[in-house]
Order: structure tokens, then C-alpha cells, then sequence
């Protein structure tokens, strides 16, 4: 059908827009009247979606929960995994089968990178080997500059991906470097790197283990590595753990001496720093129980995130035609 290129009122040239200037008619409706006898309604429009502004993403995905295509899955495994690899780790330790090849493999390289990260965050310039960690006499320039790049780095990322939680933890890291490297004297920061050993070892394993809760949206979860640092962490948590529990009943238990003609770290921390037979072991301990909360809050917070990431996906299925 040809469409009029003037008015169905008043003939009058039609201009752009939907009403005649001329005697106030709708087109459309003037036109169908003609037509029809009668005004015909006229579909609703949608109305346009709000574009989104260049470059900035109103969608925030967890870390937690984003990149999951198997909700039911996830749980299960959130449930599981972390108290499987703890239970084996530690039925190591309590049954001493395969407990030396557990510390010389995992064990130790954990032990050494704690003694080497307490190092860094003191600004000693710090190299972590299998055995020992080469620690510089004096505080360097390089490892001050390296730590505050991750650090800011790791802000960054929580910046661009709008995920306050790893900014909180930047900040966090940046008042540990400023207060062990402006305000620690330097007594005491040999003190901390050498009790950072152990303490620290069971800190880094700790976060290892919580790494598997996070990280999903990320090569982290698709590549398998939460899985590796899973086993690390639990199999270096329990050798550095069980060492100190079994010490609260018994002294000999404590690695104390000489290694290869070195001072182990519960000798330095004795003689060299004065510290107590209680004092060394209660502080291990301390440290170890601490970890351990921590994980369990962290495994209860990953059930439940868990368990939101099943109801959304529920419900999805749910409103789908």
C-alpha cells in the first residue's frame, strides 16, 4: 500500500514527526480512519536499553564464585577437598610413613620462602634456596622496591575489577612492608626472619590453601593450580605444625643443634635471642592454631558462597522458558 505524503485530515504536506502542524491530527490514526473507519492500537514501543558508559562494566563477578559452569560440582569439591588433603597430610605425620620425603619436597621450600618473605617485608634483600636462605647483613633497596610493586599491583587489580577485598589486603600488606622496614629495628627484624621460618612457612601454606576459594574466574581455577597449591600448602602445613604440637610434650622434638654445621632456627632464637623453651614452642603453636582458624573460616565462607552461587543458578533454570 502506497503511503500518502500528505495529511488524511487536511491534505496538507506531511513533515517529519507524528502530528500535522496543520490541524493537530495524528497521522497514524488519521490515516487508519480513513482507511479503516477507526483508530487502530498501536503496539507499544520498547523502550530503549540505557547504554552503558564507554569502557566501564556495571557486572561485578565474584572472585569467588565467577568462571563456575558447574555450581553443584563446586560445592561438592569446596566441601571435600580441603579437609581430604589435611587429613592425608597429616595421617603422614602420625604414621611417619613417607613424613621425610613430605618435608625435604614441600616441607622445606614452604619453610625457606617464609624465612625469605619476612626477609622482604624487613627490606633484606633475601634469596630462598632448598636448604638455607641467603639473607643480606644490611637492609637493600631491591626487595623494598619489588614487595611495594606487588603490592601496588595488587591494589591495582582490585581497582579494575571493582573487588574492595583484594584493595583491603593490599593496604594491609603495605602497613606490614612500612612498619618491618621504617620501624623495625634491625635486632628484631633478624629476630622475626628467623622465626619466620616455621611461623611464617605455616602462613604462606595457610594461603595457599585458602587460594583454592578464590581465584575461580582466573587461569588459577581453569588451569588446575589450585589444585597444586592445595597439596602443597596442607602437606607443608602439617610437617611445620606437627613439629611444634609433638614439642608441647616433648623437648627432643624440636629440631635444636646444629644442620650441616649451621644453627638450626630454634638454636638462634634460644641463644642467640634469649627466647625461652616455652616461649619457642608456645609461639609456634600460637601461630599454627591461628592458621588453622583461619582456614576453617575460610571453609565455611566458601560453602556459603557456594551455596548462593547454587540458588542464582537455580533460579536461572527456573525463570528460563
Amino acid at each position: 500500500m502506497e503511503v500518502s505524503e500528505k495529511c488524511a485530515w487536511c491534505d496538507a504536506p506531511k513533515v517529519p514527526g507524528p502530528v500535522c502542524p496543520e490541524c493537530g491530527a495524528d497521522y497514524a490514526k488519521a490515516s487508519a480512519i480513513k482507511q479503516h473507519g477507526r483508530a487502530t492500537a498501536a503496539a507499544p514501543q520498547p523502550a530503549p536499553a540505557a547504554a552503558p558508559a564507554a569502557g566501564f562494566s556495571m557486572e561485578v563477578v565474584s572472585s569467588a564464585t565467577g568462571g563456575i559452569e558447574d555450581p553443584k560440582l563446586e560445592k561438592t569439591l569446596r566441601c571435600w577437598a580441603l579437609p581430604a588433603m589435611l587429613t592425608g597430610a597429616f595421617t603422614i605425620q602420625l604414621t611417619g610413613f613417607g613424613a621425610a620425603l613430605q618435608r625435604i619436597v614441600l616441607g622445606m621450600p614452604v619453610h625457606e620462602l617464609g624465612h625469605a618473605t619476612v626477609a622482604w617485608f624487613c627490606g633484606y634483600n633475601a634469596i630462598p634456596t632448598v636448604w638455607k636462605t641467603i639473607t643480606a647483613n644490611e637492609r637493600g633497596l631491591a626487595a623494598t622496591v619489588l614487595v611495594f610493586a606487588g603490592i601496588v599491583a595488587l591494589y591495582n587489580y582490585g581497582r579494575r575489577t571493582l573487588r574492595s577485598g583484594w584493595r583491603v589486603f593490599a593496604a594491609g600488606l603495605l602497613i606490614l612492608q612500612l612498619t618491618g622496614t621504617f620501624l623495625v629495628g634491625e635486632r628484631t627484624a633478624d629476630e622475626l626472619i628467623v622465626f619466620g621460618g616455621d611461623a611464617g612457612g605455616m602462613v604462606l601454606a595457610t594461603l595457599l590453601m585458602g587460594s583454592f576459594y578464590f581465584g575461580s574466574d582466573t587461569q588459577l581455577y581453569r588451569g588446575g593450580l589450585r589444585w597444586g597449591f592445595l597439596f602443597i600448602g596442607a602437606a607443608a602445613f602439617a610437617d611445620m605444625f606437627m613439629t611444634w604440637w609433638r614439642a608441647l610434650g616433648d623437648r627432643l622434638a624440636v629440631p635444636y643443634g646444629l644442620t650441616g654445621g649451621e644453627p638450626t632456627d630454634a638454636f638462634k632464637l634460644i641463644n642467640y635471642h634469649t627466647w625461652s623453651w616455652e616461649q619457642l614452642i608456645a609461639r609456634h603453636v600460637a601461630v599454627g592454631v591461628i592458621c588453622l582458624v583461619v582456614l576453617f573460616v575460610l571453609y565455611v565462607w566458601g560453602l556459603r558462597q557456594a551455596n548462593r552461587l547454587l540458588e542464582v543458578h537455580a533460579k536461572q533454570e527456573t525463570s528460563e522458558p
